[in-house]
C-alpha cells in the first residue's frame, strides 16, 4: 500500500470516530450547537480528498476501502447536516 492511502485511511478513520463521539457525547439541553456545521463541512472534505485518491490509485490495494470509506463519510456528513436542520428549527 502506498504512504497517502493508509494516510487516508487513518484520516478516514479519525473522522469517523469524531463524528460518532460528537453524536454520542454531545448534550442535548435544547440549544443549538454549531459543531455539527463544521463536522458536516469537515467530513465531506475528507470524504471526497479520499474518493479522489482512492480514483487515482485505483487497481493498487487499499484504494478500494478508501473509496468504500468515502461513501460511509458522506452518509455520515447528510446525518450531521440533518441534525444541524432540526436544531435550526428548534425540533430538538
Amino acid at each position: 500500500m502506498k504512504t497517502i492511502v493508509i494516510l487516508m485511511l487513518i484520516v478516514e478513520a479519525a473522522m469517523f470516530l469524531v463524528a460518532i463521539f460528537a453524536a454520542v457525547f454531545t448534550p442535548n439541553r435544547g440549544e443549538r450547537h454549531p459543531i455539527w456545521t463544521s463536522i458536516a463541512i469537515s467530513l465531506i472534505i475528507v470524504a471526497s480528498a479520499a474518493n479522489m485518491i482512492g480514483d487515482h490509485h485505483a487497481g493498487q490495494s487499499g484504494a478500494d476501502i478508501l473509496q468504500g470509506g468515502a461513501m460511509v463519510l458522506i452518509g455520515m456528513a447528510i446525518m450531521t447536516i440533518m441534525i444541524a436542520l432540526r436544531q435550526r428549527r428548534a425540533l430538538d
